[in-house]
């Protein structure tokens, strides 16, 4: 049954796989330029075992993202000021410049993205690959892109295409585990997996693939042991971490001993990566949940300013309104979440109780009115719901409201027939002077 007051994190409803998040690896437009010129040898280092040298990024794409770089970090200083077409119009022509600045086609596409545009971020990855082709993130970019689309099928071809052009990108194969992941095929994955680690024994992120899979299948302990070892070879790998995190709320209903980690642990994971938007809805949803509503609003604004087009963490930020008494945004929140996703019985649910609170949201509207409207909502929930529990909850809530309807219909008309009482005791008249039953339909 989902939580009444507030959309936990495992109902994001995104359309996503765990693996195919809104973010992008641990890297944000920003910190993928910092770390391009020291990626031109990238490989893993570990004492436990073999590893694979990585390919060598082009020199003249090395060259050329380091004459873009002034140009490309002034972009991303007007996207953070809030100026994201600004940005995009600056990176446009800073690419178009440096052609081979792979990082300048990737930043833009990350940019594109933000404006919900997935056209033309694909483009941008595309080119970006085009100006180096062992930049394997911009593959991942475009295989998450067809996951969120529904279609991880069509990421596994992606990414296999590139893989076939470019056999010696090693990381090239993350973004097609990605699509199998996304596409159920565990053991296929596991396989691959396997296959690869023969090549690269001491490679996290082939872990981290590992435990991801298992965490799927729910077989939470091992899933937590894997990452362990994950987290062992790369401490600092934010998609493990936020693995880790997701882990331990799973197996938190069995050992609350794990739970006071789970904040700290998204906290390291947002320090990683402000934008991972899957770790910033956890966390909000635990200040939440802690009663730290400030704190839970700025992250789900900031998630919003990521992505405006997420309906549940809109209704999750609504429901924080609520709960501040600041029903009127909450109300206008709701309301474009609707226009966004009209069936959405999440939204509707949220509305409905957003109107049944009448004695503690201010809202414009008689009260029988908004009984009469909480119930509509409630109707309109379990209509679009397919759950059975998810149904049993609203109905029970509109039980609820039909109480409220006939006490405060019996009111009225008890008022109606003997007038009211001020505070100094003296009877005031009815509604109706002339003896006419009021009643507010």
């Amino acid at each position: 049954m989902r939580v009444l007051r507030i959309l936990w994190w495992t109902s994001l409803l995104l359309g996503l796989s765990s693996c195919a998040s809104t973010q992008d690896g641990a890297k944000t437009a920003r910190s993928a330029t910092s770390g391009a010129s020291s990626s031109v040898e990238a490989s893993s280092s570990s004492s436990l075992g073999k590893s694979v040298s990585r390919p060598s990024y082009n020199v003249d794409a090395i060259e050329s993202v380091d004459a873009s770089m002034r140009g490309i970090e002034s972009a991303l200083q007007q996207a953070d000021e809030g100026n994201l077409s600004g940005a995009i119009s600056s990176l446009t022509e800073v690419s178009k410049k440096y052609p081979k600045s792979f990082i300048a086609h990737y930043d833009l596409g990350l940019l594109y993205e933000r404006q919900l545009d997935t056209t033309r971020a694909r483009a941008a990855y595309q080119a970006a690959l085009e100006a180096e082709p062992n930049f394997s993130q911009a593959l991942i970019q475009i295989v998450r892109m067809d996951i969120r689309a529904g279609n991880p099928e069509a990421g596994i071809r992606t990414a296999e295409s590139y893989i076939a052009k470019t056999p010696a990108a090693f990381d090239h194969s993350y973004a097609k585990l990605e699509g199998m992941i996304a596409a159920r095929q565990y053991d296929a994955s596991i396989a691959l997996c396997r296959s690869l680690l023969k090549k690269d024994e001491a490679n996290a992120k082939l872990r981290y693939y590992l435990a991801l899979v298992e965490f799927e299948r729910g077989r939470y302990r091992l899933s937590d042991f894997i990452v362990g070892e994950s987290l062992d070879i790369d401490p600092n790998d934010a998609e493990a971490l936020f693995l880790r995190a997701r882990i331990h709320e799973a197996l938190s209903s069995e050992d609350v001993a794990l739970i006071p980690g789970i904040a700290s642990t998204l906290d390291r994971v947002l320090e990683l990566n402000p934008d991972y938007i899957e770790a910033l809805w956890m966390r909000a949803n635990i200040y939440y949940e802690a009663s730290h509503y400030e704190k839970a609003e700025s992250m789900y604004r900031h998630i919003l300013e990521l992505n405006p087009k997420i309906v549940g963490v809109m209704v999750n930020l609504a429901n924080t309104l609520k709960t501040v008494d600041r029903g009127p945004e909450a109300e206008k929140l709701l309301l474009e979440a609707r226009g966004l996703d009209p069936n959405n019985g999440l939204v509707d649910f949220a509305m409905g109780t957003l109107y049944l609170n009448f004695e503690l949201i201010k809202l414009p509207m008689k009260d029988m009115d908004r009984l009469k409207l909480a119930r509509t909502q409630f109707e309109s929930a379990s209509q679009h719901w397919t759950d059975p529990e998810d149904i049993a909850l609203a109905k029970g809530y509109i039980r609820t409201t039909d109480d409220a309807i006939e006490t405060l219909q019996a009111a009225l008309d008890a008022e109606a027939l003997f007038g009211s009482f001020s505070e100094s005791g003296e009877e005031e008249a009815g509604a109706g002077e002339s003896g006419e039953t009021l009643r507010v339909d």
